[in-house]
């Protein structure tokens, strides 16, 4: 009776140390695996961006593909990069004030000027191979009669010229004796144009071909026989607070560059074939501008740029 009731009490306390056992390992292993799991699983590198918008559709598509590529050619493998849209207003230089302030914008893509350079870190380079500097004008059809005659700077000077007011080609326009009138957004521009209140919205000679089509509208069309050529580049500007973003964007553009994914990517979104088939740039009356805007450090950074159309001797 005695032996029972010692096996009973001894197999009690066995049951008793089986099972504290099998609950340490189950706790505490589940701790050390979460501990493991915590340092080994990969965090993320987020990167804000401004949302897209009907209006920009297509230009934002390509920029944020570039920089994804650029960013791609210098990820760490255990910490992914992830472009984040962040909604806001998309007037540009309220945008860049944004790249500086607690959680605004990481990244936006504007063309630069010397002004711009001094409020956010300027990756200089060019996102659109020079293309930016070559505009060709938005017009109404009825005044189409009128631009055939311009073959001068002065010619052209007759005319009034649409501009958003925070542009750097508004102040371009200036500084060369142009009259512009400046707004605040694409809309006013467009509506300006149609009201007659202004006379030209010039444009980049991609920017044209897409907008001419997207606005869907007989009366506004793409003037056909002068180019506007001014030196204009785009960069990535980078919030000030992330220089080392704003390296890493370089070198991997760099690195694109010289790989061919760059020229690749930029033919998928942007043909230089086709615009000049469009526009017949090479056969248009070319007036060149000064920019007085650029840095001496981009006029160093774009010094051996190529010309992409070879119509600006």
């Amino acid at each position: 009776m005695i032996q029972n009731r010692r096996r009973v009490r001894l197999f009690s306390i066995v049951s008793v140390m089986i099972i504290w056992h099998l609950f340490c390992q189950q706790v505490f292993g589940s701790v050390l695996d979460s501990a493991q799991t915590s340092q080994l699983a990969p965090s993320s590198y987020e990167v804000k961006i401004v949302e897209s918008s009907e209006l920009d559709y297509d230009s934002h598509a390509y920029y944020s593909a570039l920089l994804k590529l650029a960013l791609s050619k210098t990820e760490d493998p255990i910490k992914p990069t992830y472009l984040v849209e962040s909604s806001g207003n998309l007037v540009q230089e309220r945008v860049l004030r944004q790249l500086n302030q607690e959680g605004g914008v990481d990244v936006f893509w504007t063309v630069t000027s010397k002004l711009r350079e001094q409020q956010a870190i300027p990756v200089r380079v060019p996102l659109l191979n020079g293309i930016m500097g070559y505009r060709v004008f938005l017009i109404r059809q009825n005044t189409l009669h009128e631009f055939n005659n311009v073959r001068s700077a002065p010619d052209l000077k007759r005319f009034v010229a649409g501009q958003g007011h925070d542009w750097p080609d508004f102040q371009i326009l200036e500084h060369n004796g142009f009259t512009a009138l400046g707004t605040s957004n694409y809309d006013i521009i467009i509506e300006l144009l149609k009201a007659g209140r202004i006379d030209y919205f010039p444009r980049a000679a991609h920017e044209a071909v897409v907008e001419a089509k997207s606005l869907n509208d007989p009366d506004i069309i793409i003037e056909p026989s002068v180019l506007l050529y001014y030196p204009s580049y785009m960069f990535f500007f980078v919030s000030q607070s992330k220089p080392e973003l704003a390296q890493r964007i370089e070198r991997g553009l760099n690195i694109a560059r010289q790989d061919g994914s760059f020229a690749a990517l930029f033919e998928k979104y942007i043909s230089f074939k086709d615009i000049e088939k469009a526009l017949k740039l090479s056969e248009r009356t070319v007036l060149k501008l000064n920019n007085p805007h650029l840095s001496e450090a981009t006029l160093e950074a774009t010094a051996s740029e190529a010309q992409q159309f070879e119509v600006v001797k």
